[in-house]
């Protein structure tokens, strides 16, 4: 018979952290009754998933945090990319990316309400073309923050130990990748061929 090992009050923290926003997500969603699915990310090559626009070099250099290549889990209502640290001691150090395409500012807005309910502070975060917010969970001397970022209909939600300033950048790097994977330009001699990748 398998043993169950109970979470530690940190491990039980980030675990409601990680999960609570996808939750508020799926609920605001209208779902095909298909069951979300799990699977380890190989590698940055040659795969389709929205996880590869995240590197763990970009979450060690924007976070601080040393992480391995993510797991992703698809539902209808969204894509988890979850990646544990190198250092398997500090599970508190886990990052959770989260992305939702086809997010309305007013979906975006009653979420954003939902979760203010849930929580003391749920903070505005101002920036140019983005509409974003961010509340944290604390817990002894550990805290969790999620940065909830919405450019047009794309919701890109940032969970982690890191601060606020940190995730922002990191958001922004994640836009930034979505906007040249959106579109690229090829250049050869004498032509110029503009693709856009089907979202």
């Amino acid at each position: 018979m398998p043993t169950t090992n109970r979470l530690s009050r940190p491990a039980a923290l980030l675990l409601g952290a990680l999960v609570l926003p996808v939750t508020v997500a799926a609920c605001s969603s209208s779902s095909s009754g298909s069951s979300p699915t799990t699977t380890p990310l190989a590698g940055h090559q040659g795969t389709s998933s929205v996880c590869t626009l995240v590197t763990p070099a970009q979450i060690q250099s924007a976070l601080g945090l040393a992480v391995e290549i993510p797991t992703v889990r698809n539902s209808t209502a969204a894509t988890l990319c979850t990646f544990q640290p190198t250092d398997r001691s500090a599970p508190l150090d886990t990052v959770l990316i989260g992305f939702r395409g086809s997010v309305t500012p007013t979906v975006a807005a009653a979420e954003q309400q939902t979760l203010a309910k849930l929580h003391e502070s749920v903070t505005d975060v101002s920036g140019a073309g983005v509409q974003a917010y961010y509340y944290s969970v604390h817990s002894g001397v550990h805290t969790i923050t999620t940065l909830v970022s919405l450019v047009g209909e794309t919701q890109v939600t940032v969970t982690s130990p890191a601060s606020v300033a940190q995730a922002e950048a990191l958001s922004t790097q994640i836009f930034n990748s979505f906007a040249a994977a959106a579109t690229s330009t090829t250049t050869t001699p004498g032509a110029t061929s503009t693709t856009t990748a089907a979202g």
